[in-house]
């Protein structure tokens, strides 16, 4: 029990920020974050998550039960299932040049070693989101020096920028959200802000 208190306050740390958002989802000028209808197949309407930064428009589909709050100071999102037993952000990083950087894998597992001290990363491979390729980390950690966290980081870069992912859990629990982690990577879509969906979106708060 005392180990799911330690993995609850880890996750909690990474999205402390984003539960003192005001209610309403656009937060900041140059980060809105709002949902939006659209028209899938066979008529189905659904409802995405559309993320505004700049000239930039990321469109993703919530996980079913799981919460989203922005943090607009950091240009990051993110996203909690009720239990809080697990959560997943994504931060996106914009650079100045608009060509596509190169994801170069030495520095990306120097960039997470530093930032998680003392973490081992188990596993690299590849990832598909919005017909771009990305690189995958699997990483082990101590929270505490008492309970075994693990983490799922995926970069992927874009013509503007990358936009990394996280998923983190207890150890023993991290499988168990894979495939959620899987399936907000395959709905994501990075596009020009001026391209627009189906059904024009609804701005404002959450539900």
């Amino acid at each position: 029990m005392k180990g799911l208190y330690l993995c609850t306050r880890a996750l909690m740390g990474l999205a402390a920020l984003a539960f003192f958002v005001a209610p309403t989802l656009a937060v900041a000028d140059d980060f809105r974050l709002f949902t939006e209808t659209v028209r899938g197949a066979e008529q189905v309407v659904m409802t995405n998550y559309v993320l505004i930064i700049e000239e930039w428009r990321f469109v993703f589909v919530q996980p079913p039960k799981w919460s989203v709050r922005p943090e607009a100071e950091n240009k990051t999102v993110h996203l909690l299932p009720e239990d809080l037993r697990a959560g997943i952000s994504f931060k996106i990083t914009l650079e100045q040049n608009t060509a596509q950087p190169e994801l170069k894998p030495q520095e990306l597992r120097q960039e997470i070693l530093e930032r998680y001290a003392g973490a081992a990363i188990t596993n690299e491979f590849k990832c598909y989101t919005s017909g771009a390729e990305g690189i995958v980390f699997d990483v082990r950690r101590l929270v505490e020096q008492k309970t075994l966290v693990s983490s799922r980081i995926a970069f992927v870069a874009f013509g503007g920028g990358r936009v990394e992912f996280e998923l983190t859990a207890n150890a023993e629990r991290i499988a168990d959200y894979h495939f959620v982690f899987g399936a907000l990577l395959s709905s994501f879509r990075i596009v020009p802000a001026a391209t627009k969906s189906a059904i024009s979106g609804q701005a404002g708060g959450l539900k």
